[in-house]
Formats: structure tokens, C-alpha cells, sequence
């Protein structure tokens, strides 16, 4: 009876897994491409001899739901340059092809379709490709 029931379940619902498609996980290396639809380097702040530009970023998602973020920066201050690494961690939790990122800095939320994580935040929309 038992597997008469799993075999029925197998054959209703064979489609049922995460909802993301194009891609067989979500876990690995997720690297940054755009922001706001514009190439890297991506300035973040200011212009000329003062600003912050986004080198690159890249969020790698882990099984169990964790994630870790490592981002290189410029800093120019009075025509200075100097380079700025940072780093985050959390953890992450995924609906569908819904995702949200829990950091110890910040929440986003985005979507992951195929091999792009789409990210928005403050009026900013960060496009990973994995």
C-alpha cells in the first residue's frame, strides 16, 4: 500500500523541487556582472578624485543555507586610490525562484533564474551570474 502511494505521489507532483530552473543547484559561486544594468568597475559614490567603484563581489551559497561575500573596492580620496576588500556572512532561504539574503550587514532579495541572481537594494539592482 505503501509504495503503491509513493508511486501515485512520484507521478501527480514530478515537477516539485526548489522552482529554479536552468540551473541543477543554486550552491557555488555567484559573480557580480552588472549594477543597474552597467559593466564593472561600478562607481558606487562620488565622482572624480573622490569615490567608491565596485571592483567585483562575488556571494557563494553553501548547503545548508549559508552564504559568505567577499567584495573588492576602490577607494579614491583627493586623487588617492586605495584598495578596500570586505566581507559578509549569513544565511539565505529560497521560495520558488524567490531568494533572500541574511547577512550581519544587511537584508536583500531577489530572484535566481537559470544562472542569474538578481539582487535589489536601496534603488540598486545587482545581476550574478554563476
Amino acid at each position: 500500500m505503501t509504495r503503491l502511494l509513493l508511486a501515485a505521489i512520484a507521478v501527480v507532483f514530478p515537477g516539485c523541487d526548489s522552482g529554479v530552473t536552468g540551473i541543477t543547484t543554486v550552491t557555488g559561486n555567484w559573480s557580480l556582472r552588472t549594477v543597474n544594468g552597467s559593466n564593472l568597475p561600478f562607481t558606487v559614490s562620488g565622482s572624480g578624485a573622490n569615490k567608491t567603484e565596485i571592483l567585483d563581489d562575488v556571494i557563494t551559497l553553501y548547503e545548508g543555507f549559508t552564504f559568505s561575500e567577499t567584495i573588492h573596492q576602490r577607494v579614491t580620496t583627493n586623487g588617492q586610490a586605495s584598495a578596500v576588500t570586505s566581507t559578509e556572512t549569513g544565511s539565505y532561504s529560497l521560495f520558488g525562484t524567490s531568494v533572500t539574503l541574511a547577512g550581519n550587514v544587511r537584508e536583500r532579495r531577489g530572484r535566481i533564474e537559470e544562472s542569474t541572481m538578481t539582487l535589489v537594494e536601496n534603488g540598486m539592482t545587482s545581476a550574478y551570474r554563476k
